[in-house]
Formats: structure tokens, sequence, C-alpha cells
């Protein structure tokens, strides 16, 4: 084990046990952003790539904030998962490339690591109808943090359609996270 951090308990540590599918991901379960002075924390900072968060099936709510060494944030927020998986936001792009009905929904991905076996990704999932009743499906991406990284995402681009779409797809899922931790 290379965790050698005091503050992570012993059922925190990955040591390679199961990584769950999207499948496992119940509507009651639910996922804890950290924050600092109230705002979400994203990696890398400032930008806005797939949501990193704590799974409640893994972790006691109690050791969301010790377990990060140096901690990373004050307070958390959480979501349920059936609000999340509830979201989607649809937008017609009519000009350009990529012409059609584009659907953002969220997808959740188990991807421990070795102090922190709780940790999820809340990834993207963009698809391109034809119409908009979904009857057609043009193209499906799936957006993880490794391919925002990679600047591969189509909603990375930099044109307004894109640029905006992005951006409220991201206040939204900010305040669907709007739950605080619970008064101690």
């Amino acid at each position: 084990m290379s965790c050698r951090s005091p503050n992570v308990p012993p059922y925190l540590h990955w040591d390679n046990k199961q990584v769950f599918s999207e499948a496992d991901f119940l509507p009651e379960h639910r996922l804890y952003r950290i924050t600092l002075n109230g705002n979400p924390i994203e990696f890398p900072m400032g930008t806005y790539t797939s949501l990193s968060c704590k799974w409640s099936f893994l972790i006691r709510e109690e050791d969301v904030l010790t377990i990060d060494d140096p901690p990373i944030g004050d307070s958390f927020k959480y979501a349920f998962i059936q609000s999340l998986r509830g979201y989607f936001i649809k937008k017609e792009k009519s000009d350009g490339s990529n012409l059609g009905f584009h659907k953002l929904t969220c997808v959740f991905n188990h991807a421990p690591k070795e102090c922190d076996y709780s940790h999820c990704e809340v990834n993207i999932k963009h698809e391109i109808f034809s119409d908009e009743d979904e009857n057609c499906l043009i193209n499906s991406f799936t957006y993880t943090y490794q391919v925002w990284q990679s600047g591969a995402a189509l909603l990375s681009r930099k044109t307004s359609f894109y640029k905006t779409f992005a951006k409220d797809y991201r206040k939204d899922m900010i305040k669907l996270f709007c739950l605080p931790e619970a008064e101690k």
C-alpha cells in the first residue's frame, strides 16, 4: 500500500478492491463535493472537467473532510444520485457542424484512488439527435476527466454554442449539489 496518510481510515484504502459500475450508483446514494469558503473545488482549479466526488456507498460522512492530506476544503455539499440522474439540458444547434439537438446528462464512474476508495467522477454524456423527440441518435460522447484534459471534448470548443452550453450545464450541476453537510 502506497498511502501513508494517518488520516485515512483503513476501510478507505483501495487495495485493489472491486471497482463498481454505473449501475451500482443507487437513487438513495449521495455524492459529496468538497467546498472551500462555500465554493466547489474543481481539478485543476478553475477548469471545468468531470466532477470529483466521494460516494456515500463507500465513505462515512464523518470522514469526507478528513482523508485528504493536506485538507483541500472546509465543508462539503451533497446531492442524491436520483436528482443527478434526472437532470438533463437540451439545446438545438442550427449552424456550422454537428447540427441537431444536443443533450447533456451525467454518468457515474467509480474511480478509486489509493487513499480514497470512495472517489468517483460525474462525467458528462453528450448526445446529438436529429430531432427534438430523440428518435434518431446521430452521435454520443462521454467526457471523462482524461477526455477533458486531452482537449478532445466537443464541449471544450471555444465557439459560442459549446461555451454557453457547457457553462449552463456546469451552473446547473453546482446548484444540484445544494444540500449542506449535517450540523455537528
